[in-house]
Parts: structure tokens; sequence; C-alpha cells
């Protein structure tokens, strides 16, 4: 004869205290082998919790000794007993299926004879629920899964206090990670680890989609943090307002920029505007010794160059020669002349006034060729004087050429010469000069010379010097 056992209820949870206990309600009406009610008896019942199926896993399982009233039920609790083998804690109730199996030995002992199982076809919900949470929430940590198109979690608070939705903390003084963290796999589209979103309002009363604060009085720590490998670790974006924005109220920085290797600390593309740090039409920006930024009126940097001792170089026949022997040199704006080139590098950029003046010791033309001196910039000719001077005699004319233009750092400047007077000629040293020196444009000071050509008279031995002033 097959044995079996009646189920008369099904399980339901008690609510005897605040919080939810971790016992189940269960009763049943015992019949033996044969039909008959057992009534007022003393039964030995074998309670198992088993998992997925009927013939599942046993995640639980306890013993217990009921005693029958005179229709052969049984009430007990279920967690109440002597157990066997695992929790009822221990059982996450939203995970699978559950069946309750029921072994029974009428006699009262552990010789189990009639069996019965019966799925739960609805959870105990006050257990889940604390499985879900501290006794009125969700249990942590918690872990779900959802593939639905739609929202697998939301809360709405619909009052019209100022509290939050939702809330999280990190209590722990020592707990350094994030109350709160959101990741987006997307590698297909733009994804978004946390979104925020907030409406503007018009009436100038603050409103933001992320807002992020520090408290404490330490100076670590950030209201609003982010990294990306790559891509932007902060991003904003807008169509006529502002996309990122500090405040500082006190001694703060609203914002801070920092590279510690090859990066670039602050790169914008596009304008860039400081404001309220004297700002002006025409002005610089400069900087004092911490690095403070205001905006200051442009004083082009002074730079000179001279030579006060001019240049005794030999000039060849008919060749081209740049000038490289200028002697008692004067510089200010630093050591910019190299003796072997005879090239002065710009060492700023600005508006320069170059001038260069050349006599020599002999007759420097001759059959009505010329003579030139010439400016070069980045050995291009770019301001030339020619003289010529075949007249048998005993006096020549020097040449003076000068150029005012807009140089760049780095660009060269040199002097060169040509003559055709001798085999060799040599430079009258004392009738001879180069200088270059920075003038200011701001203030619209530009100095002009009269149109008054130098002339240098001396003879043939170099032992008659005078000179006197000739208008052009």
């Amino acid at each position: 004869m097959k044995k079996s056992l009646q189920i008369f209820a099904l399980l339901f949870c008690i609510i005897i205290s605040a919080q939810a206990p971790e016992k189940l309600s269960y009763q049943a009406v015992i019949r033996n082998a044969s039909g008959t009610l057992i009534t007022n008896a003393t039964v030995g019942v074998k309670i198992s919790v088993l998992k997925t199926s009927a013939a599942g896993t046993v995640v639980y399982s306890e013993s217990q000794t009921p005693t029958t009233n005179a229709n052969g039920l049984i009430s007990i609790q279920i967690g109440s007993g002597t157990v066997i083998t695992g929790t009822i804690s221990g059982i996450d109730w939203s995970s699978d299926s559950y069946f309750i199996k029921t072994e029974t030995d009428p006699a009262g002992g552990t010789s189990y004879s009639i069996a019965g199982t019966t799925q739960l076809l609805s959870v105990p919900y006050a257990l889940y629920a604390k499985k879900s949470g501290s006794d009125s929430g969700f249990t942590l940590p918690y872990a779900g899964t959802s593939s639905a198109d739609a929202i697998p979690f939301k809360i709405s608070n619909t009052g019209a206090s100022i509290n939050q939705a939702g809330y999280f903390e990190n209590t722990s003084l020592t707990n350094t990670a994030a109350a709160i963290s959101g990741k987006n796999n997307s590698t297909g589209g733009s994804g978004i680890g946390v979104l925020g979103s907030a409406n503007s309002n018009p009436d100038g009363i603050f409103s933001a989609g992320v807002n992020g604060y520090v408290i404490g009085a330490g100076n670590g720590g950030a209201g609003v943090y982010g990294f990306a490998l790559n891509a932007y670790g902060v991003y904003g974006s807008t169509d006529t307002g502002t996309s990122v924005r500090g405040s500082s109220y006190g001694t703060g920085t609203a914002g801070s920029f920092e590279s510690n290797n090859t990066g670039t600390a602050l790169f914008t593309y596009g304008p860039l505007k400081l404001y309220n740090i004297g700002e002006g039409d025409g002005k610089v920006l400069a900087s004092d010794a911490l690095g403070n930024a205001t905006w200051q009126d442009l004083v082009t940097p002074f730079v000179h160059f001279s030579s006060l001792d001019g240049s005794n170089q030999v000039i060849p026949l008919g060749i081209t020669s740049t000038i490289n022997s200028w002697t008692g040199i004067e510089e200010t704006g630093g050591a910019n002349y190299n003796t072997t080139t005879g090239e002065y590098t710009i060492p700023i950029t600005g508006y320069y006034s170059i001038m260069a003046q050349i006599g020599y010791l002999e007759k420097n033309t001759v059959n009505g060729d010329q003579t030139a001196l010439v400016i070069l910039i980045d050995e291009l000719s770019r301001k030339n004087a020619y003289g010529n001077s075949a007249v048998i005699g005993q006096y020549y004319s020097d040449l003076s050429v000068k150029l005012e233009k807009k140089l760049l750092k780095g660009q060269k400047v040199k002097i060169q010469c040509l003559q055709f007077g001798k085999p060799s000629n040599s430079l009258f040293s004392r009738g001879s000069t180069f200088s270059l020196s920075t003038y200011f444009t701001n203030k619209k000071i530009k100095y002009h010379e009269k149109s008054n050509h130098h002339l240098s008279i001396h003879n043939r031995n170099n032992n008659y010097l005078r000179s006197k002033n000739r208008c052009g």
C-alpha cells in the first residue's frame, strides 16, 4: 500500500514582533497508512526544505514531536525544532523555487514511514523581505539581475518636501570607496555610468543634475571626481549656458588643473577669457613670483646690441662678405651675438630698429662699380645701400643702412658688404658700426633720424680725420 501524508494547510508567516522571526507556521492533518486519522497522539515529524524541485537539494531540515488534536491536526513552527542541517536564515527565498517535504512516524519516534511533498507557490513574504534588507528592507550585500527593457528598479518621491528619493552613505571613517557607483559597459554607443538631470529655474534659483560636496576640515577629497583612460574624466556640454563651472568663496580655488607627466594641464579649443583680473584693451597677461596672473599694460622688454668700437675686418675684392669681427660689443637682453658667424639671434618677438654703417681705409670702388652694404634676415636681403666713389682723391663716403621691422624670436640678423676698390680693403673701425634695439609700439614711440648722412673723411694713411654733415 502506498503511504502518504495529507497536507491540510500551506505555510504562512506569523508576525510576532517588529522584526520578522526565522520561523514558518505550518499545519497538517496526520493519517496512518490506512487513511485513518491519528488523533490525540504524539507523532514524530521531520520537515525538510528542498530547492528547485520535489527531489531537489535539501537546504534545511529539522525534527519535531508535536501532538495531534481530536481532528488529527498538528500545528507547528518550522524553525523551532531540532535542527538536522542548514539554517532558515541562510535560505535565499528570492533565488529559486522551494518545496516542503514532511516525513512522519505515527509512533512518535524517528522511523519515518509516511511522507509528502508540496511546493511553496508563494514565498514567505516577511522572510523574503528580511533577506532583502535589514528586517524592513534589503539585506546587504544584495545583487539582482534584470533583462527587461523597462527600468528594473525605480524609487519615486511624490512628496513636496526636500527629502531625497534615495540616500546612500558610507559611515565608516576609513571607507574610501564611493557611496554610490554606476557603470555602463556599452562599447557600441554613448554609455553613461551615472546620469543626473534637473529642470533649470528661470528666476535664478540654483538647480543641478549632479551635485557633489566634501565636508570636513581636511584638504583631500573631491565633490565630483571623474577619471578616464582615453576619454573625458568630466564632460560638460551646453548651447548658451556654461558647460562646467566652479565657484570659490573665501580663499578657495574655483578650478584646478594639473599635469604630472607630459600631458597638458589645460587645453582650450577656442577663445579663452580671463575676467576680473584687470582686463583692458591691449593688455598682456603677466605673472608675479607666485604665479598669480593679472592683465597688465604692454611693456616691450628692452633688447639692445651695439658695436662700440666698430670693425677693421679685411674685405676681399668682389666677394660678398659677412662682417663677423664687430668689437666693443654691448648687449642688453642676453648674449645673443655669435662672434663666429656674425649673426645676432632675436631673443623675443617684437619690433626692432636695425642700423649699420661702414667706411673703408682705401678707395672702395673703381671703374664705376658700386660698393654695397646689406642687412640680411635669415639669409634674405632686407635692406641694401649702394655707393660709388671711384674718383681719385683722398676722401671716401661711408655707407649706412637702416631697417625697422617686426622680427620673430629665433630669427637671425647679420650684416654683409661688397667692395671693388682693391684686392683687399680694410674697414675703417671708427666709421663702421652695427646696432639693433627694440622700440615701444604700444606708446606709439618711434625714433626717426633726420635725412642727414654722416660723412667720415680721412686720408689714405689714416693720419688725418674730419667730419661734416651733408644734407640729402
